[in-house]
């Protein structure tokens, strides 16, 4: 409890820009225009929510995800991997896991509903602009699987977790716990996971960046837009003004003459 505290105290100290970063890595929908009180309130909630779920469920939906994470891993850790997942078929998910990713995106959900009930929650959330992105993932980790001759060999391998700290990383290491074919596959394959995993990485960070640029032009047409036609609906309500202004006048003497 007093290490909750002090993290409760660390977290309304920090900047409101490090307030929203901070949530948004744990899954929350943020933006400074809400106000510190708001950030602070809905990084609590996420934070009480995170000490209700099972780390069990959690690592269900870690090994569902093929997230690269830790056996060791805390709740808080595993959340930060999930909020980064956009995966939206559940096939292979249990309902341990499945009621702890819709609590986490915001849906309600318990252990006694169907799964499909469950499912269709998680996906009403889903905005139009993110499933235009999972889209365009999905599509873009297609395209380099492709030239990279990837195979689904890999989904289909048996997932595992990151190695703990002091598990074997070397060459020699490998060879030690799993003999000399196994030690030198084994390390090969990781290197190249992480190669292409990074430069995946890369790739999409160029994207998200492009499309961030993109939407923030848009948004500043659209302003614009919005503004010169507010300025026209006015220019036109005056006018008409004084065109029935002049009407009443032209008839009020046109009366009294």
């Amino acid at each position: 409890m007093a290490d909750e505290a002090k993290k409760s105290v660390a977290i309304s100290e920090l900047p409101t820009d490090e307030l929203v970063h901070y949530g948004r890595e744990l899954g929350l929908g943020l933006n400074e225009k809400m106000g510190r009180p708001e950030l602070l309130r809905r990084i609590r909630e996420r934070q009480v929510l995170l000490l209700d779920l099972d780390r069990e469920a959690l690592l269900d939906i870690a090994v569902w995800a093929r997230l690269p994470v830790r056996h060791s891993a805390s709740k808080e850790e595993l959340a930060r991997a999930i909020a980064g997942m956009t995966k939206m078929n559940f096939q292979g998910l249990g309902q341990r896991g499945l009621v702890a990713l819709a609590r986490l995106r915001g849906a309600p959900a318990n252990m006694d509903e169907p799964a499909q009930i469950i499912e269709e929650r998680i996906r009403r959330l889903e905005s139009l602009w993110g499933k235009i992105q999972r889209q365009r993932r999905q599509w873009a980790a297609s395209v380099i699987a492709r030239m990279v001759n990837a195979t689904n060999d890999a989904e289909q391998e048996s997932y595992r977790f990151l190695p703990e700290e002091g598990a074997p990383t070397s060459l020699k290491e490998h060879i030690t716990e799993e003999g000399v074919v196994g030690g030198i596959a084994r390390k090969i394959r990781s290197v190249a996971d992480d190669y292409v995993r990074e430069k995946l990485d890369e790739i999409e960070l160029r994207i998200d960046r492009k499309l961030d640029e993109i939407d923030r032009r848009l948004e500043e047409w659209r302003d614009r837009e919005v503004a010169i036609r507010l300025k026209m609906i006015r220019i036109t309500l005056v006018a008409s003004v004084l065109v029935a202004l002049l009407s009443l006048g032209y008839s009020y003497l046109k009366g009294h003459w």
